[in-house]
């Protein structure tokens, strides 16, 4: 009986570790919040206008489209040599470490320090963008009340336009 359960035992383990999804496994080493991370490369203020490549699967019988990548408009930039006012960014497919797409409202705005992509690839184009999951690489803003959201700093996470709009043009 004891032989038994514990075949049983290690049969369900084995099973358990076989049967996991690959998944980010982040790491931040150092400091990985949008003010440090937003010190080179694009930095920018954005807003989605569409879900721009998609992913199909079927779910219950049913096609579905899950987004890939957005295509967001330039309202300001703040860093940076790209010049297009319209950038496309790419998200995860659910194995790249990267913000699923769908988390990106359209309509809404960002702040973004995203990354390049240099090649070619069914995960993004060169010279389009990506985000990496373990980095702070955007923060929500709200044009309204003229703030802005998330991880800027290890301690701030609620910061005035204003006050990061004048950090970000030293």
């Amino acid at each position: 009986m004891k032989k038994h359960l514990l075949k049983y035992i290690a049969l369900f383990a084995i099973g358990l570790y076989s049967s996991q999804v690959i998944a980010c496994d982040c790491d931040c080493k150092g400091d990985c919040s949008f003010s440090s991370v937003s010190t080179g490369g694009f930095v920018a203020m954005v807003k989605v206008i569409e879900y721009s490549e998609f992913l199909e699967y079927e779910d219950d019988g049913k096609l579905k489209k899950m987004p890939l990548a957005m295509k967001v408009e330039v309202i300001k930039k703040y860093k940076g040599e790209d010049t297009r006012k319209v950038i496309q960014i790419w998200g995860d497919n659910g194995m790249l470490c990267r913000p699923y797409t769908d988390h990106f409202k359209i309509g809404n705005h960002y702040l973004i320090a995203p990354n390049k992509i240099w090649k070619d690839s069914e995960n993004g184009k060169m010279d389009d963008y990506d985000f990496f999951s373990c980095e702070t690489g955007f923060l929500d803003v709200n044009l309204k009340k003229k703030m802005v959201y998330g991880t800027y700093s290890k301690n701030i996470n609620k910061i005035s336009l204003d006050k990061i709009e004048t950090i970000l043009s030293k």
